[in-house]
């Protein structure tokens, strides 16, 4: 991955700012900032010899604006609400979470993760946020013309086949929400789980299918379901460590015990905190695993 590609394609716009002087950077208002540089541990330092100064601003700058492009607040609407939460293994990282309104009255949420064809800590970082950045862009583009969340799914994959990593690809859940009738539909590709979640119980929706990336003609399949008044609907995109069954068992044990009184006053956001204790490190020298999930809760 050369330098211009990372400028270019994450943190141009932060970059763009500033011009580097013998005391620090000069920012676009003409003041000085002193630069503060890391000194790398000794375990580091094979590692850090091999590390410009650009490539490490243009590091830092492309995890600022990756964070900067999560959302940073919910929309205001009568009939749903919105929250999501992300974790990051390293500052720059390849999963997300978003949601946008489009036309014809729906919200589209996601949750996405990049995935290694192989060991997990053999992934680039910066080329997880590209393929996580280039998916994301994708869905966009496609979101106000799919009918459903399998047809863009599947308009996503074709767009990615062309300038696919092949050695990462894209595990995704995206659900499409009627903002009328709570109709929704639900489609995931990969490890990722989408899950219904309501007094009676934590049930999955939509079943698993390839990730984005993997095959450049795949027809994704959307699974439809009607939230009933203050039922949620969870995307989570997890660690590819973990395994999809045995979280879905445990994510699942939490919310059955709780009484119906609190799931009838559970908001969007205290089901992200219940699903996201999943995601805690469980001991000092456990590191957080990437994790991102979305929560839609119809009012």
């Amino acid at each position: 991955m050369s330098g211009p590609s990372i400028i270019d394609q994450l943190a141009s716009n932060d970059l763009a700012a500033t011009s580097a002087t013998p005391h620090g950077l000069r920012t676009h208002s003409g003041r000085v900032r002193a630069l503060k540089v890391k000194r790398p541990a000794a375990s580091e330092i094979a590692t850090a010899e091999t590390e410009t100064l650009p490539t490490t601003l243009a590091t830092t700058a492309a995890a600022s604006r990756q964070s900067a492009q999560l959302p940073a607040f919910a929309p205001l609407l009568e009939e749903l609400e919105v929250a999501g939460w992300s974790s990051h293994r390293r500052a720059l990282s390849g999963n997300f979470h978003d949601w946008s309104l489009l036309e014809k009255r729906t919200l589209l949420v996601l949750a996405g993760q990049t995935v290694a064809i192989g060991p997990i800590d053999a992934i680039d970082p910066i080329d997880a946020a590209l393929m996580a950045q280039g998916a994301w862009a994708s869905i966009r583009s496609h979101a106000q013309h799919a009918a459903d969340a399998g047809t863009l799914l599947s308009l996503a994959a074709r767009s990615l086949w062309s300038n696919v990593n092949s050695d990462l690809q894209i595990a995704l859940a995206v659900a499409i929400v009627d903002l009328d009738g709570g109709h929704a539909s639900v489609a995931v590709a990969g490890d990722c789980l989408a899950l219904r979640v309501r007094a009676a119980g934590c049930d999955p929706i939509a079943a698993q299918q390839p990730m984005l990336g993997a095959i450049s003609d795949f027809t994704y399949l959307s699974h439809s379901v009607r939230l009933s008044l203050r039922e949620r609907i969870l995307l989570i995109a997890d660690d590819p460590q973990q395994r999809p069954a045995k979280l879905m068992s445990r994510i699942a044990a939490s919310f059955a015990r709780l009484d119906a009184e609190t799931h009838r006053r559970m908001l969007a956001a205290d089901a992200i905190d219940i699903a996201r204790q999943e995601f805690e490190p469980v001991g000092a020298n456990t590191a957080r695993p990437a994790a991102s999930i979305v929560a839609v809760r119809r009012r």
